[in-house]
C-alpha cells in the first residue's frame, strides 16, 4: 500500500490504475513520465449491478465475484495490465483512514508498521495483526510524529485482487479513493480547507489545517434514499467543521466538492447552507485527457478526480 499527501511524499505511479467503487469499475492507462508530461492514453468505465458491492471495513464486500470479474476483464482487455504493474483504488467504506499522534517512531518500516497497526487497534473492527497497514509521515515535531494511516483487512484486500488475478501480478499501489484526491487541492496559505468526497452512496469528510489532514470521517449514505444524501453530507460537513473548530482551534475558509457520478445544484447549495461558505467543485485537469476521444473525456471529468490526483503527486 501507499499513502500520500500533497508533496510530502513522492512514488512511483504504476502506468496502468484500476477504480473500484459501488457502482462502477474504471480503468486508465497513462503515458509519459513527469507529472506535466503524463496523458491518459485510454480509459473505460464498466458498471456493475447494484448488489455486486457492498464496502465494509470487515466483512465480505463482494457479493457478486462473478459480475466484479466480468467487468475486470473487460477494463484489461481495454486498459491492459501495465506490465503486471498496477494500481487499485478502493472505495473508501472499505478502508480505515485515521490521523495518529506519536512521540516517535521507529525507523525500521516493519517495526513502525506493526506500531501503527497497535495504535489502530481501538479503530478496527477486526483484530490489528489481520490488517495491511502504510502511513505518511505528515508532521515531524520534537517529541512528536503524526501519520496519516491507512488499513485495510487481508481479507478485504484479497477480494478486490482477486478480480485481478488475470493481471499477471499484484498491484504496486493501494489506496482509498478520498487519500487520491488530497493532492489536488490548491495551496491555502495556512488557511483551513474543507474536503467533502461522495461517491455513490458513501461521503468522506476531511477536514485539513496547516496544509495537513487533522479529521477524517467516513460514513454510509441510504441507497434507498438518494433524495436525503445532500443532507446527510451538509450534516456530515457540519461534523467535520465542529470537530476541527474543537479539537485544533482550525477554521476551515474553504469547502470543496468531488462527487461521482456527478451531483446536482441541490447538494452544493445544501453544503453551502450548512457550513455557511461557498462550495468549490474538485475536478481533474483538463490537460490530462487531451488524448481522448470526446466521449472518454466526458466521462473522466465526471469520474477521473482521484487518478488527476494520483498523477499531481507522483514522481
Amino acid at each position: 500500500m501507499a499513502v500520500t499527501h500533497g508533496g510530502v511524499a513522492r512514488f512511483t505511479l504504476p502506468p496502468v490504475i484500476y477504480e473500484i467503487a459501488p457502482g462502477f469499475v474504471a480503468g486508465y492507462r497513462l503515458e509519459g513520465s513527469g507529472r506535466q508530461a503524463r496523458k491518459l492514453r485510454s480509459l473505460r468505465l464498466a458498471a456493475l449491478q447494484a448488489q455486486t458491492l457492498g464496502p465494509h471495513l470487515s466483512h465480505a464486500n463482494v457479493a457478486d465475484a462473478a459480475d466484479l470479474q466480468s467487468a475486470a476483464e473487460g477494463l484489461l482487455a481495454t486498459v491492459g495490465n501495465g506490465g503486471g504493474r498496477y494500481g487499485l483504488v478502493l472505495p473508501d467504506g472499505a478502508v480505515r483512514v485515521a490521523i495518529l499522534t506519536f512521540e516517535t517512531l521507529p525507523g525500521d518500516p516493519q517495526e513502525a508498521e506493526a506500531l501503527i497497526r497497535w495504535k489502530m487497534k481501538d479503530k478496527l473492527p477486526y483484530s490489528p495483526d489481520e490488517a495491511r497497514a502504510s502511513f505518511q509521515v505528515l508532521a515531524r515535531e520534537a517529541g512528536l510524529v503524526e501519520v496519516l494511516a491507512v488499513a485495510v483487512r487481508a481479507a478485504v484486500l484479497a477480494e478486490y485482487e482477486a478480480a485481478w488475478v488475470a493481471a499477471n501480478g499484484g498491484p504496486a499501489l493501494i489506496l482509498p479513493a478520498t487519500v487520491a484526491l488530497l493532492p489536488l487541492l490548491p495551496d491555502a496559505g495556512g488557511r483551513g480547507q474543507l474536503l467533502l468526497h461522495v461517491c455513490s452512496n458513501w461521503v468522506t469528510a476531511v477536514a485539513i489545517a496547516s496544509s495537513r489532514p487533522c479529521v477524517w470521517r467516513t460514513r454510509e449514505l441510504d441507497a434507498m434514499a438518494p433524495e436525503t444524501h445532500a443532507r446527510d453530507a451538509a450534516s456530515e460537513a457540519v461534523r467535520v467543521l465542529a470537530s476541527a473548530r474543537d479539537r485544533m482551534q482550525a477554521d476551515l475558509s474553504r469547502a470543496w466538492l468531488c462527487a461521482r457520478p456527478s451531483v446536482g445544484p441541490d447538494m452544493v447549495a445544501a453544503i453551502s447552507s450548512a457550513v455557511g461558505r461557498q462550495v468549490e467543485l474538485v475536478r481533474p485537469g483538463v490537460e490530462l485527457s487531451a488524448l481522448l476521444s470526446p466521449d472518454s473525456r466526458e466521462t473522466f471529468a465526471q469520474f477521473g478526480a482521484p487518478i488527476a490526483g494520483l498523477v499531481a503527486n507522483a514522481g
